[in-house]
């Protein structure tokens, strides 16, 4: 079962027929010839992404941005929580980079399991991630 199939099972939100907008976006890719599979879903209150390269969600991290002014003026803080899941650094660390390079304005879900999670691999998941993202705005 995709990634995708599982996530519609999950929601409890109405199913859009093809005039409304859709609620997933996904795609499958190669990145550094390892199947990638992405997801993205834009919700009222949240964001949520999932990036697997073993067809499975992996961790669950909350990502969330504040802003913190001071007399230099305003900084953005990006906070990282692991909901569940390995607490590893490295899937931090990734997921904290995806959620400042898609400048998000709410609370990002991310599931995130990568066979590596070296910068290119990152940066090309931030590449699709970003073209997904564009293809739900203008939906």
């Amino acid at each position: 079962m995709e990634l995708l199939d599982i996530m519609k099972n999950l929601t409890i939100k109405h199913i859009p027929t093809e005039s409304e907008q859709q609620l997933f976006k996904s795609i499958a890719a190669d990145i550094d010839d390892v199947p990638t599979e992405i997801v993205y879903a834009e919700y009222s209150d949240k964001t949520m992404l999932i990036i697997s390269q073993y067809q499975k969600i992996g961790s669950m991290l909350m990502i969330q941005k504040d802003q913190v002014h001071s007399p230099l003026g305003t900084n953005d803080i990006y906070t990282t929580k692991v909901i569940f899941g390995a607490t590893g650094e490295e899937q931090q660390v990734a997921a904290r980079y995806l959620a400042e390079a898609i400048k998000i304005t709410k609370p990002l879900c991310i599931f995130i399991n990568l066979k590596s999670y070296d910068i290119e691999t990152v940066k090309a998941c931030k590449d699709i991630v970003l073209d997904l993202r564009s293809k739900s705005t203008e939906s």
